[in-house]
């Protein structure tokens, strides 16, 4: 008769099998199991960087469009050129915003009349008080408006002092005209 028994074989976990460096089958599979998370780990963070990468790509291809878009448009309206950079960033803001739209209300929002510049300190600074042409006109201007052979007199309280000479008649006709200004101002 055949023995029905036959020999109990050790499962494949059994304590017969070579572990590595892990002492028991349990230890095995924890280690696997933490790997496999920290793998689990690793591709959601490389698909998160993907998607992100993917986003800054599509924006930077969409400011690139934006930004030859309005050079485009800046090189055929040389007015818009100034407003050129606010333009550009207020389209990147609003992806959604009517192109021609926008341009009205940069436009709008920076354009100064005239009479803005000057009440504008830095414009001024930088624009005409420094620019010698403009400063050599209004000293000509000024000074065509100063009466000639008339001496500049500084007021000091009750004192004045002459900054030129005085005019001194030299016939009676002129010394006659001299008092009738002096009276004139008194």
């Amino acid at each position: 008769m055949e023995n029905l028994e036959q020999p109990k074989q050790e499962n494949s976990l059994g304590s017969n099998e070579n572990f590595g460096k892990f002492k028991d089958a349990e230890s095995l599979l924890k280690a696997y199991n933490s790997l496999e998370a920290e793998f689990t780990k690793k591709s959601q963070r490389l698909a998160t960087l993907e998607s992100e990468n993917t986003a800054r790509e599509k924006d930077a291809n969409k400011r690139l469009e934006i930004e030859k878009k309005v050079d485009e448009f800046a090189t055929k309206f040389e007015i818009i050129k100034p407003f050129s950079s606010a333009l550009k960033e207020s389209l990147i803001q609003d992806e959604n915003s009517n192109f021609e739209d926008e341009v009205m209300k940069v436009i709008t929002n920076n354009y100064k009349r005239a009479q803005d510049y000057v009440s504008d300190d830095e414009f001024l600074n930088n624009y005409i008080y420094s620019n010698s042409e403009i400063k050599d006109k209004i000293i000509k201007d000024y000074l065509s408006k100063i009466p000639q052979n008339s001496p500049i007199r500084i007021d000091a309280g009750s004192n004045s002092i002459p900054l030129s000479p005085p005019n001194r008649p030299t016939t009676i006709q002129e010394a006659g005209r001299l008092a009738k200004s002096i009276i004139k101002q008194k």
